[in-house]
């Protein structure tokens, strides 16, 4: 009679076995025929991205059904047999699927960095290697994080203390972060300038707060190279343009004339004429920009002079040209002044001597 028990009890395991053997290829079936019609789909559209989505979590889908399988089977074996103490079968399959998630996630990393698809949309100006740099540095950081947060979620899991080890870490992270203070500021500072864009590779730059201007030449991860009108090389740490006021000349929409022309007080009368002749030679002038109206007025008296503001703004933004139209514009200016008859006052002093009888 127990021979007969026994033998109704192994026929009803192991045809559960099977049954659990025949789910786990069904659903390897399923998902191989699903990520075969995701991969057609994927390459008819113009991005790579789903590409190496499909190929970095194909393989761990894999594994984790195939594993899946077996940890039930396990399961089914052990309560039949139990030869395996404390088997918790949710525990497993929980750890099973967080180990499985942080390598498609890291193989996903891996992928995206090997494609380089960051190098297919940035602009002629951009710094390829710079780029390059910035997502490589970028995704190994990330790598980091995700092992150690995978390890720290298991060790919670497991019912292990991760109290000392993050007091530890933290420890260790504020010696480490006091040792390489310089080092981690230049750092952040890099990854200011490439996601905020404050200036690139080629454009003129200067600070108002700091002797620096120039063009930029290259832009690493602790120093922004410049190169100044004398030719000097300037070795900028980029945590200093966090803390600076940076003025990007390449950027400006348009250069401007701004002058005062201090004309002699015996001129005064001929002023209405200079000013009125003056506004003609700007509003006729294709190099100056109409849009932003040039500003000429008879401002104010001053010790030795009657000024008048000359203030208009070019079309062009490139420094040679803006200062031939400049220099175009004073001679006009000149000639102006020299038919009415008129002259540039400079500083003088009257004395009003008169003799005591």
């Amino acid at each position: 009679m127990n021979n007969l028990l026994n033998s109704i009890v192994f026929n009803e395991i192991s045809v559960q076995l099977v049954l659990i053997v025949i789910f786990g290829l069904f659903f390897l079936l399923v998902k191989n025929k699903i990520i075969s019609i995701l991969s057609g789909i994927s390459k008819k559209t113009k991005t790579e991205l789903d590409d190496i989505i499909l190929t970095s979590f194909n393989t761990p889908f894999t594994y984790l059904i195939i594993l899946f399988t077996l940890v039930i089977l396990t399961e089914k074996l052990n309560a039949y047999f139990n030869y395996l103490d404390n088997f918790n079968l949710q525990t497993i399959l929980y750890t099973v699927f967080i180990l499985l998630t942080a390598t498609g996630i890291i193989r996903f990393l891996n992928e995206y960095n090997k494609k380089k698809l960051f190098l297919k949309n940035i602009s002629n100006d951009d710094d390829p290697l710079v780029i390059e740099q910035t997502y490589e540095i970028t995704i190994r950081v990330t790598r980091v994080i995700i092992i150690v947060i995978t390890v720290l979620i298991l060790m919670q899991q497991y019912g292990l203390s991760i109290t000392g080890l993050l007091a530890f870490g933290g420890v260790g992270g504020l010696v480490v972060g006091l040792a390489a203070k310089d080092l981690l500021s230049n750092f952040f500072g890099g990854l200011m300038i490439f996601f905020d864009r404050p200036f690139k590779v080629g454009e003129f730059i200067k600070s108002p707060d700091r002797n620096i201007e120039g063009i930029v030449e290259s832009i690493g991860w602790r120093l922004t190279v410049v190169r100044t009108f004398s030719k000097n090389v300037l070795y900028i740490p980029n945590s200093a343009f966090s803390n600076i006021i940076v003025e990007n000349a390449t950027r400006m929409t348009n250069r401007r004339i701004n002058e005062i022309i201090g004309l002699r007080y015996e001129d005064l009368s001929k002023i209405p004429s200079i000013v009125s002749d003056i506004r003609k030679i700007l509003n006729s002038n294709p190099d100056i920009d109409q849009k932003n109206q040039p500003v000429v007025y008879f401002t104010s008296f001053e010790a030795s002079s009657c000024d008048i503001i000359v203030y208009a703004f070019t079309n062009t933004k490139d420094w040679r040209e803006f200062l031939e139209v400049k220099e175009k514009v004073l001679f006009e200016i000149s000639n102006i002044i020299s038919k009415n008859e008129a002259e540039i006052a400079f500083p003088t002093t009257t004395i009003d001597w008169k003799k005591n009888s």
